[in-house]
């Protein structure tokens, strides 16, 4: 009877792990951007994954204050930087190609400087988004600021401000910044480690491994070439702890000691 039962019992359902994603979009469309990465790792690999997303970067933060640690998260370089040095995390892959943020503008003239922005409109995701930090640190005399709306959505929200005559300028990423060849680039950042992939310490090392695996593979996978378009990115590279080294500071400009 115990051999009969045996047979006949349902398969075991594989462990279901968590992809947490930094919030550049709103959840609907995060849903849209995220998926198609979850889909291929469920389909190339023995494990379950499940998308995580938070509101805004106000709750994302909160979160990240309050101990939460997903399975998996994807975040910039300063959010992984911090869960590494604070909660053990491990960096399996990023983005091949670095990430600089750069402040646009449609204003006219050919010599606008970061100080010609002192008092006007800028357009920007909210704290600890890196663009804000990055913004903030180039007007450290809190005198002598622009106006930061941090009320934008995603990063095309925040160029799109510029269009719609609701901002004067917008720090947004560098894929951006190619494709609005129309508006000055006032200034840009120094290089970041992009995109980020990294696990929690309590994520099995098989598991870890396997998704590394699978995102490095994956420009190698013409049916899943959907995956990189929808993150906009070229291809996953290795991603070692030393990149991100110290990057974690950038939070202290607004938070302090976290």
């Amino acid at each position: 009877m115990t051999l009969l039962i045996g047979l006949f019992a349902a398969p075991l359902q594989a462990q279901t792990y968590r992809l947490k994603v930094h919030p550049t979009f709103p959840p609907e469309q995060a849903e849209l951007v995220f998926q198609p990465l979850l889909a291929y790792l469920n389909e190339t690999t023995e494990y379950r994954f499940e998308l995580a997303t938070a509101r805004d970067f106000h709750r994302h933060w909160l979160d990240i204050r309050r101990g939460e640690q997903p399975d998996l998260v994807l975040e910039d370089a300063h959010l992984v930087a911090l869960r590494i040095e604070r909660d053990g995390y491990r960096p399996l892959a990023k983005a091949s190609s670095p990430a600089t943020f750069s402040l646009l503008t449609a204003l006219p003239g050919d010599e606008l400087e970061l100080e010609n922005f002192v008092g006007l409109r800028v357009s920007s995701l909210p704290a600890p988004s890196l663009g804000h930090l990055v913004l903030a640190s180039w007007y450290p005399n809190p005198m002598q600021q622009p106006l930061i709306q941090s009320s934008a959505t995603s990063w095309l929200d925040a160029v799109e401000s510029v269009f719609a005559m609701e901002a004067d300028a917008a720090i947004v990423p560098h894929d951006l910044v190619s494709r609005y060849v129309n508006l000055r680039q006032v200034a840009t950042s120094t290089e970041f480690p992009h995109m980020s992939v990294a696990a929690a310490p309590s994520l099995e090392a098989a598991v870890g491994d396997t998704v590394r695996d699978a995102l490095l593979n994956l420009h190698q996978d013409p049916d899943h070439f959907g995956v990189l378009h929808e993150l906009d990115i070229d291809r996953f590279v290795p991603a070692s702890a030393d990149e991100y080294v110290g990057l974690e500071q950038w939070l202290e400009q607004i938070y302090g000691n976290f």
